[in-house]
């Protein structure tokens, strides 16, 4: 198929996070307009989850981190404590080659590569004026016992 585009690359992202949510039993709404640094989010019947998708062909790796540079005005929205919901970015990692993302057989379908999250909210505020490079932890896959994780310390938030 070949090199893969941006837009491609938002998509196959978003298909990520749809499988994690369904296997996880939530639901989930593609936001349209990426105003406030949102490009999905996750629900369940007690909180939300606010995704910014991220996707790579070539990743930055160091001490076990995917490394990767998010433009300040998301980083701020998204680490807001006056958020309703935990902002969370999602770093999607793809092959250079699009034949290699998906495949099906009667065994099963898959998605290639990895998907990881980093949970940006109350994160720090940075002097930094155009990007932030975040270190994502290779650990931090982006399962459906991630996303339950998650949504459990977006719950907590409001039973205090």
């Amino acid at each position: 198929m070949g090199d893969a585009t941006p837009k491609q690359k938002e998509r196959f992202s978003r298909a990520w996070l749809i499988a994690a949510a369904a296997a996880a039993n939530f639901t989930y709404a593609i936001v349209a307009d990426d105003e406030h640094g949102v490009d999905m989010t996750v629900h369940d019947s007690f909180g939300t989850l606010d995704f910014q998708l991220k996707a790579t062909s070539v990743p930055d790796l160091a001490d076990g981190c995917l490394l990767h540079d998010l433009d300040v005005r998301t980083y701020d929205l998204l680490r807001s404590t006056n958020r309703s919901s935990y902002g969370v970015l999602a770093l999607i990692v793809v092959g250079e080659d699009t034949a290699t993302w998906h495949s099906m057989d009667d065994h099963g379908t898959s998605l290639t590569r990895s998907a990881y999250y980093l949970p940006l909210f109350g994160m720090p505020p940075t002097t930094n004026t155009a990007t932030i490079r975040l270190k994502v932890p290779l650990s931090n896959l982006l399962t459906a016992d991630a996303l339950k994780s998650l949504m459990a310390a977006q719950s907590s938030r409001w039973a205090a």
